[in-house]
């Protein structure tokens, strides 16, 4: 089953350096990822490689919410709670895979991950990127 890697896209960027600087290193994360179950290398050699995915997913998550916080974000909770659902499904996936996941079962996991996260990139940590430009333009004039 093939799986594509994920090519940075301007239609990932928020306009906001440090969130799309983080965005960029999680692909890479995904990247390797992805590149280690195509190649169906034995999960003793990605487990590590999704461990770092998941420690960056969860750290650039925590940035994202200070970040919303500190400026007002109203959409803050529902983002948060988006974060938490994904953070549990990612929590999912690798306890499946300690209990000897096939690694056809892995490769659907990353392909719904991938979605999940280039979804979320897109859709909804725009709308921070949206949200802090519109308050630097109304504070221009």
């Amino acid at each position: 089953m093939s799986l594509e890697p994920v090519q940075w896209n301007p239609s990932f960027e928020t306009g906001i350096q440090f969130i799309d600087h983080e965005h960029a290193g999680l692909l890479e994360h995904l990247n390797t990822l992805i590149d280690l179950l195509v190649r169906e290398v034995p999960v003793s050699d990605w487990l590590p490689v999704l461990d770092r995915l998941i420690r960056a997913v969860t750290e650039h998550f925590a940035h994202e919410e200070q970040i919303m916080d500190n400026i007002g974000y109203p959409g803050y909770q529902a983002h948060r709670r988006q974060h938490q659902h994904l953070l549990q499904e990612v929590a999912e996936f690798r306890a499946g895979v300690s209990a000897g996941g096939a690694a056809q079962e892995s490769l659907a996991s990353v392909r719904f991950l991938k979605f999940w996260v280039l979804k979320h990139m897109v859709q909804e940590d725009a709308k921070i990127g949206r949200h802090v430009h519109r308050g630097l333009s109304t504070a221009d004039h």
